[in-house]
């Protein structure tokens, strides 16, 4: 994430430096004034919050005076007019209606106004609604409260039962002279006119600001949304949190949200006289509308300001630069061979001078340095070209990164045919198929050695080829990733041939030059193993020179070894080339035939090697006759071991001999 930042910034600003210190500076100065401005319009605003607040409270506090004011002089013209009509002493309900009519200030201050009688009935009405008769208050909380306070009462909000309208009832008790009530003069107030409390209107905290007056329950007696009026103040949305607070006893200013999600400055007063909840909402979009407006005009003074004082310092900037801008010219000129490291202004005191100075030095040890590692790569190269091994570099996508002189001489490829090449378009797909498995465990951090062979056709090394063993070392980073592969590559022609060399005398008899018995041994394991897995057949012949001791003691142990070296051609070749005849030891060989089909045909390959031993055989003393016996065991399969096998072929020959020898006998070791 941090890179992706540093790379976005890095391709906004300018390539130039004296351009970006402009920039900066700029932007240095543009954020500072506008921290500035926005940290003294927040303090301002903090602060204007408080003093609007104390100013809608008080302003509240007046409002609520004012309605007691209000509520209080129609209490008086309502007293006025109960003490005009008790010194009169009219009672006959058509004096009462005279009366009541007389009082013409009772229109302007009331909606209705009647005269009730202590039985609640209604005896002298005015107003634009006139009750139906027989009309009863008797049940008026407002009635009651009055007959046993004596004294005047404002009611609670009410649906009026003779105008259907939602009113406030004001009473006032009519004393006769013995001060007992004998009647009760009401008047209402209708919720529904506009501003029925006077000049609220004016008292609100500002534009978008409004006042209501609500009971203690929610109830809305004034709203300048009528059709509240008589309604809870939830009844469209839950109260908000400041209105549930004034609810429960909470008097002062606060901050919060309106119903509506709206931040705004609340107010809250009780009306002394009726216990009425007096509220004052000031949206603050309003209330700091004009701090706001301003914070505009102060954020376009600082861009200006910065954007002078960017100009100011980039010319600074320019100036202090120019010594600067003459070491990057000097580096230059430098770089590309128009100036000697002299020419640096290593004379000079200040920071530009330090740095031309540890430039100097820089230059001067990497050319030094690039002298010693082109010394370092001549006489590395002079190395791995003349050594006799192949030394390569294979990258991740397997392409030669470094090729030696050697690969040429072994492969034919040059150095530029092969590098940056992969190994299938130098050697071949077949050869990278065969190397492909070997990379891959290199590359997942294993040293791994393989060998392989290349048919160069030569004649003296037909269908071997030339010999090679291949050895694959990991490059690992630093984060401990295999970025490459070294590979060294030595040819082992030679060795191998020794090795074969080595293998097959091991595996030969010096005398006679056939198998030994070292190797007769892993030959006939093998064999079993391959017939048991082929579900095939294969024998075993044993077989000895009959009277070969005699022949020794007759002759010599030299006629005798020349019986021996005859015997052993005569065998080879009455015997297939898959057949391996092998001496076990003095006049005993053995012979393991692969693949037979049935016991008369190893019968028949037994009768032919006892005929072809028959031939006199031509010595240096004159001819001589032998004869062999031969002993077969047969096994197709079984559990039989070899060792157990060549003891069944054992008993065959002795079979033989004991049937006149010159013969063969077959024994089935697979029963």
């Amino acid at each position: 994430m941090k890179t992706r930042l540093r790379k976005s910034i890095g391709k906004t600003l300018p390539a130039s430096l004296k351009a970006r210190m402009s920039v900066v500076v700029f932007l240095l100065v543009l954020g500072a004034v506008a921290l500035l401005a926005l940290a003294t319009l927040a303090v301002a605003e903090r602060d204007m919050r408080g003093v609007t607040s104390q100013q809608q409270y008080a302003s509240l506090a007046s409002a609520a005076v004012f309605i007691d004011e209000e509520l209080a002089t129609k209490r008086d013209v309502l007293r006025v007019m109960a003490d005009s009509l008790a010194a009169q002493d009219v009672h006959d309900q058509a004096g009462l209606q005279r009366f009541l009519s007389a009082q013409t200030v009772l229109g302007k201050e009331f909606f209705t106004a009647g005269l009730v009688g202590l039985d609640g009935s209604v005896l002298a009405s005015l107003g634009p609604v006139k009750p139906r008769a027989g009309a009863t208050v008797k049940d008026r909380p407002y009635f009651t409260q009055t007959l046993e306070r004596k004294r005047s009462v404002v009611s609670e909000p009410l649906q009026g039962s003779i105008s259907g309208m939602p009113i406030v009832v004001v009473t006032q008790p009519v004393f006769d002279a013995r001060g007992q009530v004998r009647l009760v003069l009401a008047a209402s107030v209708n919720l529904r006119q506009p501003d029925f409390l006077g000049r609220l209107d004016a008292l609100k905290p500002g534009p978008g600001g409004h006042l209501y007056i609500m009971t203690e329950q929610g109830i809305v007696i004034e709203h300048p949304d009528k059709s509240l009026i008589m309604r809870h103040i939830g009844a469209l949305c839950p109260p908000s949190v400041p209105t549930r607070s004034a609810m429960q006893g909470f008097q002062g200013a606060m901050a919060g949200k309106t119903s509506h999600g709206d931040d705004a400055l609340f107010a809250y007063h009780r009306i002394a006289s009726t216990g009425w909840i007096l509220a004052s909402v000031y949206p603050t979009r309003d209330a700091f509308a004009p701090l706001r407006a301003i914070r505009s005009k102060i954020l376009l003074a600082a861009l200006v300001l910065a954007a002078l004082a960017g100009l100011a310092g980039w010319r600074v900037v320019l100036r202090l630069l120019r010594p600067l801008e003459r070491l990057r010219s000097q580096v230059h000129q430098i770089r590309r061979h128009r100036l000697g490291i002299e020419a640096l202004q290593i004379e000079r005191r200040d920071e530009i001078g330090d740095l031309s100075r540890d430039f100097y030095t820089l230059v001067a040890e990497r050319e030094l340095a690039e002298t010693q590692t082109r010394d370092s790569e001549r006489r590395l190269k002079l190395l791995t070209d003349h050594v006799p091994v192949v030394i390569v570099y294979i990258d991740r996508e397997h392409r030669y990164q470094f090729i030696n002189a050697t690969f040429e001489k072994w492969f034919g490829i040059s150095a530029k045919e092969g590098m940056m090449r992969s190994i299938s378009e130098v050697l071949g797909e077949a050869a990278y198929q065969l190397r492909e498995q070997y990379l891959r465990r290199a590359f997942a951090g294993e040293e791994v050695e393989y060998e392989f062979t290349v048919d160069d056709g030569a004649p003296e090394r037909a269908g071997n080829g030339r010999a090679f063993q291949t050895s694959y070392v990991p490059d690992v980073d630093e984060r401990g990733v295999v970025i490459g592969v070294y590979g060294l590559i030595h040819e082992i022609t030679k060795v191998k041939a020794v090795q074969s060399a080595l293998r097959f005398a091991a595996g030969t008899d010096t005398l006679t030059g056939i198998a030994n018995r070292r190797r007769f041994d892993e030959h006939l394991a093998q064999t079993m193993a391959r017939a048991q897995a082929a579900d095939a057949s294969m024998a075993l012949a044993y077989l000895d020179i009959d009277r070969f001791k005699a022949i020794n003691d007759s002759l010599g142990h030299q006629a005798g070894d020349e019986v021996l070296k005859e015997f052993a051609q005569r065998l080879l070749r009455s015997v297939r080339a898959s057949d391996l005849v092998a001496r076990l030891a003095g006049d005993e060989f053995v012979i393991v035939f692969e693949g037979v089909r049935s016991a008369a045909e190893v019968r028949q390959i037994g009768a032919k090697i006892v005929d072809a031993i028959r031939v006199p055989f031509a010595l240096d003393s004159g001819p001589l006759s032998v004869t062999t016996s031969i002993g077969i065991a047969i096994y197709h399969e079984g559990e039989l071991t070899p060792e157990q096998l060549l003891n069944l072929a054992d008993q065959a020959l002795y079979q033989a001999k004991g049937q006149g020898r010159d013969g063969v006998a077959l024994m089935d070791g697979s029963v």
